[in-house]
């Protein structure tokens, strides 16, 4: 076998692994940090600006903090209802929300069943007449 079937054959075996690199990436494409519903969220995008306005404005950031196995949330007023959206960076499908309401500023959940790590923290609540939007990140160890 002389010089030029090698240089064929390296650049069949070449072009070979790059269609099915493109291949395989193609038919992985699954992004966690893109939402199924991207587009309809653009739509509210308004909605959501104005909760996190009115966060600034009135002062309203909750404290969150974990400890060990509790995530304890601190809110600037009374009678707070809402969702807390827990979005794991890593891995979608662990994504959880869960409907929330208390009646003092005060708020503890449970987080045992939670995988440990890193997860963000989506705070949707209403308080009155005003709604708040306010995104944390929380450690769970």
């Amino acid at each position: 076998m002389n010089w030029g079937y090698r240089i064929v054959f390296g650049l069949a075996a070449f072009m070979l692994f790059i269609i099915g690199s493109t291949i395989y990436m193609v038919s992985k494409n699954k992004d966690t940090l893109e939402e199924d519903d991207y587009y309809e969220q653009s739509l509210h995008y308004d909605e959501t600006y104005n909760k996190k306005e009115s966060l600034l404005h009135d002062h309203a950031k909750p404290q969150v903090r974990v400890d060990q196995d509790t995530l304890y949330i601190q809110f600037t007023t009374k009678n707070n209802s809402g969702k807390l959206n827990f979005k794991r960076p890593d891995e979608g499908n662990l994504d959880i929300s869960i409907p929330f309401s208390t009646a003092t500023e005060k708020f503890n959940l449970p987080i045992s069943t939670f995988k440990k790590g890193n997860w963000n923290l989506e705070i949707d609540w209403k308080n009155g007449a005003n709604s708040y939007l306010s995104d944390h990140s929380v450690y769970r160890q």
